[in-house]
């Protein structure tokens, strides 16, 4: 039994890498409808995929719908929590939306994580919440 139940679960899991892979090809090329649908499959296939629910907050970045981009990368936060490019990508969302406590937070971690970029960025434009 064991061994069925790890067989079903590589190829799952080898499926929803399929639907992550197919995404970025279709993200790459703007195409991002088809990139939408094919990581929620992604997703759907591996609920645990940090990179497919990244991705997908990707393509919400670049369409400007900064809060389904957050809610995205939030969902990636919660399966890995010290994702620093996710942690940028959801801090520079905020900011985006005028949520300037929040991106800070985001910005401090990341900071705390190695990368400060974010965290000067929001100084220089002083928008950094204490």
């Amino acid at each position: 039994m064991k061994k069925i139940f790890l067989i079903l679960f590589v190829g799952i899991f080898a499926y929803g890498e399929n639907y992550l892979q197919q995404g970025d090809a279709q993200y790459a090329n703007s195409n991002f409808d088809k990139a939408i649908e094919l990581y929620t499959k992604a997703i759907a296939a591996n609920p645990n995929s940090c990179t497919a629910y990244n991705n997908r907050g990707l393509v919400y970045y670049e369409r400007k719908d900064y809060k389904k981009a957050i809610r995205d990368y939030s969902a990636a936060i919660d399966r890995q929590p010290n994702c620093l490019g996710t942690i940028i990508n959801r801090g520079v969302s905020y900011s985006r939306i005028g949520d300037y406590k929040n991106a800070s937070i985001d910005a401090r971690k990341a900071c705390a994580l190695g990368d400060c970029e974010l965290l000067h960025m929001l100084k220089k434009n002083g928008i950094l919440v204490n």
